[in-house]
């Protein structure tokens, strides 16, 4: 006799309880024809409760209806089943939806399911695998059924490729501010993962308020110059989204991002947001990459930030200046608070150039950590990155200081002149790219607070053309009013990213001198056009304000068009 089942878990690794529950069906008796797609489904009547993992099977069985259900029991008491209350959470939950074409009313027994016409996490696998088949009572079909339920959208196939699961990370919501900064849930993932974040190696946390990406990308390429397997864990992407968890300077491939992937989602199913399921599926990753070490940039702040859940046996700390302050602030000390949050007990400590307010709450939380506080030393020769801004050659100091304290902590030998050999290729996108274009220089950088657009300006020996978008959480007026002093021209453009500022209204901040010769161009490769227009030949266009635009900008050029998740706070 033919049978189709219902199962469904949202408690534990679902994918796993899935796996194991069909396969005692199997075994038991109920041999599978075929399985649908695994949905993930907001859970109904309790709400307060973690969402499901669903599917629908079809099996050929010699077995009674009473002797399915007691095989059902068998599998569901296998996965030590628990449900606390009625409706509540459960390992694993199997119904029988139909038992050939009969319709039975027993006690303890009812098939067809009575309540199958409005449940759609039930018909949407039934419909994928049985589309045509009938309701022996009604006559109508699984996807009918399906298509006549009046709210539809709980139900979501999981990902089965990368860029399902990319559009799938693309369409989660950001946070809401007081759900974003908390720990909670991404270590409650990582305990369920069995605590990754403890098995990749030393790691290396880097926050600041600037030159962080650049400074893990150049730590991460001092250590895997030597031949140690090194997982690296930066945000946001410039290019695309598997640029920011690289082993070896190689960006996840795309069989491992789904896997990965797919191991979080199974045992956190939407508890995670964008930045907390990306944090979590990268130490995954390096965990199961077996990674000697591990450079991990903190996303916002340090303290709890979702990278936190990771204790670094060497803390970084490359600047504190006034940005995310309605988050992290008001002060200079809040934020240096913040960011010295990634100091653990025992660390390795290196300090850049910080504001005196800001180094002192720094060196308070290393004494208080017992560890050791150390500044970056001079930047050796050859390291290739003279070209790429003076900037970058103490982000290169930096990186070095802490690779080698990363490779002391575990009792290796570091070689700054091996390290620097790989500095020239390990930058990331967007910090003052050059590139050619139409006769012009075009240089895209993602300078986007005060700090960054001074260092980016004082590489400029005259006034460049200049394109900005800025993010409406940053100090903007600051920002604009520096570009456009330091520009022959500039025009205002917007960011592809839902957290873009309006230029029109960027341009009423900017005096009324300044603001007569502003240009707005919303989209962001037409004011590009626009810029290379009015520079002379030979002459530079900058792109800058935001790493958003930056991707913009660089995706453009190629035809493209960026991935901006929506990562932030609303």
């Amino acid at each position: 006799m033919k049978v189709y089942l219902s199962l469904g878990s949202n408690l534990g690794d679902r994918l796993a309880n899935l796996r194991r529950a069909l396969d005692l069906l199997d075994a038991g008796g109920c041999s599978l024809l075929r399985v649908s797609s695994v949905y993930e489904t907001a859970p109904l009547y309790f709400l307060k409760q973690p969402a499901f993992f669903n599917l629908a099977a079809a099996c050929e069985t010699p077995l009674s209806p009473e002797g399915v259900l007691a095989l059902i029991a068998r599998v569901e008491r296998a996965l030590k089943r628990r449900r606390l209350f009625r409706n509540g959470p459960r390992t694993v939950d199997i119904d029988i939806l139909f038992y050939g074409g009969q319709c039975l009313k027993r006690a303890g027994l009812e098939i067809p399911h009575p309540r199958l016409a409005e449940r759609e996490f039930v018909l949407a696998p039934l419909a994928e695998i049985a589309p045509g088949l009938r309701h022996p009572a009604t006559g109508i079909s699984a996807a009918k059924m399906l298509g006549a339920l009046k709210e539809r959208g709980e139900a979501r196939r999981l990902p089965a490729s990368y860029p399902e699961a990319e559009a799938w990370l693309k369409a989660l919501p950001p946070p809401p501010a007081d759900a974003h900064y908390s720990l909670a849930p991404v270590r409650v993932a990582l305990a369920a993962l069995g605590h990754p974040e403890k098995k990749m190696g030393t790691v290396v946390h880097l926050a600041g308020s600037t030159g962080k990406t650049s400074t893990a990308c150049l730590a991460a390429a001092a250590l895997s110059a030597h031949g140690w397997r090194t997982g690296l864990y930066t945000s946001p992407h410039v290019g695309r989204l598997r640029e920011r968890i690289k082993l070896d300077g190689r960006d996840i491939n795309e069989k491992d991002f789904l896997d990965c992937f797919l191991r979080v989602e199974s045992v956190a199913a939407g508890e995670l947001s964008f930045f907390e399921t990306l944090t979590a599926l990268s130490f995954l990753y390096f965990s199961l990459s077996k990674a000697r070490f591990s450079v991990v940039e903190a996303g916002l702040g340090g303290r709890l930030d979702a990278t936190n859940a990771a204790d670094g046996a060497v803390a970084g700390i490359t600047s504190v200046s006034l940005e995310h302050a309605g988050l992290l602030g008001p002060g200079l000390k809040n934020i240096a608070a913040h960011k010295a949050g990634i100091i653990k007990r025992g660390a390795a400590v290196v300090a850049g150039a910080l504001p005196p307010q800001a180094a002192s709450i720094v060196g308070r939380k290393a004494r208080a950590a017992g560890a050791v506080l150390h500044r970056p030393g001079p930047c050796p020769a050859g390291t290739g990155l003279e070209q790429a801004g003076a900037f970058q050659l103490s982000n290169a100091a930096f990186a070095l200081k802490a690779a080698e304290l990363a490779a002391q902590h575990a009792g290796l030998r570091f070689s700054p002149g091996l390290a620097v050999k790989k500095f020239r290729r390990a930058l990331p996108p967007g910090r003052f790219q050059r590139l050619s274009v139409d006769g012009r220089r075009l240089i895209v950088d993602g300078a986007h607070n005060a700090e960054g657009i001074n260092a980016l300006l004082g590489e400029f020996k005259s006034p460049p053309v200049c394109v900005a978008a800025f993010m409406n959480d940053k100090d903007i007026e600051k920002l604009v009013s520096a570009l456009a002093v330091s520009s022959s021209k500039l025009i205002l453009t917007r960011s592809l990213s839902y957290r873009s500022a309006d230029p029109a209204a960027v341009k009423k901040l900017l005096p009324p001198a300044a603001r007569r010769g502003a240009e707005v161009i919303e989209d962001p490769m037409v004011a590009l056009k626009r810029a290379l227009r009015l520079a002379p030949p030979g002459g530079t266009v900058l792109v800058a304000g935001s790493l958003y635009l930056a991707g913009d900008v660089l995706a453009g050029l190629k035809g493209r068009r960026a991935f901006h998740p929506r990562e932030m706070l609303v």
